[in-house]
């Protein structure tokens, strides 16, 4: 006898559909496995949690590290931690020994205005245990202006704090002439803001008399290929930036159409040097427009697509390999430097001894 959801699958495929092909073709397994458990499952399956598993298991069996699905919550969250702007308190959470634990609040935040520190955990938020960071800091957000109690176990102390929220933005970049005529911009991320940042704090800098950039990149986690390429315009002249490499598709390249920087660039990275990071540092590199100092880097050399369901629900699935310039790929290998340094101190150390002497050789 046809099963119901094989039966399903049939109609779909047409009248001229063989049960052959019903339960050979890949989907055949998986309408079976569910007509088995809506039949034989000795309680009543939640077939909505059970759906958001196998979506979850299809993607993770990929074995790729940046593909995966999110719930629509899940999704909100990502889009939260990448804009840079939101509303709340301004804090990090994450999830230490099955605790909400506070990595170190933001400068002037609400957060640290109220007193919490880092490895505070939150036990309830507005009364509301919570025990996942998700749940947390879809709590703790909300419309500016307005309240919200936490409890906090700090060691063996147990207290409550209500916090007023606010309009937070999450800087990109933070900048200073560190010494006469060498400018430092450190790069933290590529979020919505990054481009504007970099483009601001290079003119002030220039404006201040800088003669050389030193570009830090260091535990740049990457983020949106649209701003890295509008930092790109910035800093490397007219030519090839990234080219992507699809599975079906002809490869497209990217570029600038700008006349480059002007000024010696002197780029730091090491390990946590990643993604949208690479791609720029990538180019810096193969199109000579600077200089690469530290460590190798991490090698994230996949680009990612998100595909949007109906209910919500995204898929963020790799969708291309990336390729510098001079056509290398650093997918798992990550981008040699120019000068190899260890240690943040000597890599930084290193970038002043050579920007002091590029500022030297133009006297």
């Amino acid at each position: 006898m046809l099963c119901v959801a094989c039966a399903v699958l049939a109609a779909s495929l047409g009248a001229g559909a063989s049960l052959y092909y019903v339960y050979r073709s890949p989907l055949g397994k998986i309408y079976s496995i569910v007509n088995l458990l809506d039949k034989e499952f000795y309680r009543p399956v939640d077939w909505a949690e059970a759906m958001e598993g196998g979506a979850r298991g299809a993607v993770a069996a990929l074995g790729d590290p940046y593909s995966a699905y999110m719930s629509k919550n899940e999704w909100t969250e990502f889009e939260v931690r990448t804009s840079g702007e939101y509303s709340g308190i301004g804090v990090t959470i994450g999830v230490r020994d099955k605790q909400v634990i506070i990595a170190p609040p933001m400068k002037g935040s609400p957060a640290e205005e109220a007193g919490l520190r880092a490895d505070d955990v939150i036990t309830m938020v507005d009364g509301t245990p919570i025990y996942t960071s998700d749940k947390a800091a879809s709590l703790i957000r909300g419309r500016a202006g307005t309240p919200v109690t936490l409890s906090i176990l700090r060691g063996k102390e147990a207290f409550e704090v209500t916090i007023v929220r606010r309009e937070i933005m999450i800087p990109a970049t933070s900048y200073s002439e560190i010494e006469e005529g060498v400018g430092y911009i450190q790069l933290m991320s590529f979020n919505e803001h990054s481009s504007s940042e970099t483009a601001a704090a290079l003119q002030e800098l220039k404006n201040q008399g800088a003669k050389v950039i030193i570009l830090d990149l260091r535990n740049n986690g990457g983020g949106y290929v649209e701003e890295c390429l509008r930092i790109a315009e910035l800093l490397i002249p007219k030519g090839t930036v990234v080219t992507l490499k699809y599975k079906s598709q002809s490869p497209a390249s990217y570029g600038t159409n700008g006349n480059g920087l002007g000024v010696p660039l002197l780029v730091l990275v090491n390990k946590g040097s990643a993604s949208a990071s690479e791609i720029l540092a990538g180019a810096i590199q193969a199109r000579k427009a600077g200089t690469l100092i530290g460590q190798t880097t991490f090698g994230k050399g996949v680009v990612q697509g998100a595909f949007f369901m109906r209910d919500g629900s995204v898929v963020k699935l790799t969708t291309a390999e990336y390729l510098t310039p001079s056509g290398q790929a650093i997918n798992g290998a990550g981008l040699e430097p120019d000068v190899a340094v260890q240690g943040d101190q000597e890599q930084l150390a290193k970038a002043l001894e050579m920007a002091r002497a590029a500022i030297a050789a133009t006297k």
